[in-house]
């Protein structure tokens, strides 16, 4: 018997320190770092999706000026497993847009980042049969008198469940 329960627990133990030795998935805390800047628009996503019948909290995210993969680049999003998604936002294009840009350009990438929406091209007939973006998702920057023409649409289809990754 006493044979047995050495047996036992030497068995325990080893199983005890393999797992203890085996790489652990980092543990993810909740991070909200936003920039004064884009707290109106933060918010307002918020309440848009409010309106949209979607109950979104924003609670995990980093938004912050800094330097974009390309001076052309307004902003972008950046997703890593365990790791609080961040936007970046080039100060010196971010500057130059209205309102309505820039609610367009914070509302893209939190697409991204919270939505996780991918990139879509197309277009359609849209104000004054002009062809415009069919998506707030499409790779480019929908200039703002585009994107508040036609505010509805686009909100509408940010929020439906089309095209997340």
């Amino acid at each position: 018997m006493k044979a047995f329960v050495k047996v036992v627990l030497l068995c325990s133990s080893s199983i005890t320190l393999a797992m203890g030795c085996a790489p652990k998935e980092k543990a993810h805390t909740e991070l909200f770092q936003v920039d004064q800047t884009f707290m109106p628009y933060v918010q307002n996503f918020e309440l848009v999706a409010s309106e949209q019948g979607k109950d979104i909290k924003i609670t995990d995210i980093i938004i912050q000026f800094g330097p974009t993969n390309s001076i052309n680049e307004t902003g972008v999003c950046e997703i890593t497993t365990n790791e609080t998604p961040r936007i970046t936002i080039n100060q010196g294009i971010w500057n130059a847009l209205n309102n309505n840009d820039q609610q367009e350009v914070i509302f893209h990438e939190l697409g991204h980042c919270i939505e996780h929406r991918l990139h879509q091209e197309g277009e359609m007939l849209g104000f004054n049969n002009r062809q415009i973006p069919v998506s707030i998702m499409y790779p480019y920057r929908i200039p703002g008198t585009t994107y508040m023409a036609n505010v509805d649409h686009y909100h509408e289809e940010l929020f439906s469940k089309s095209n997340e990754f």
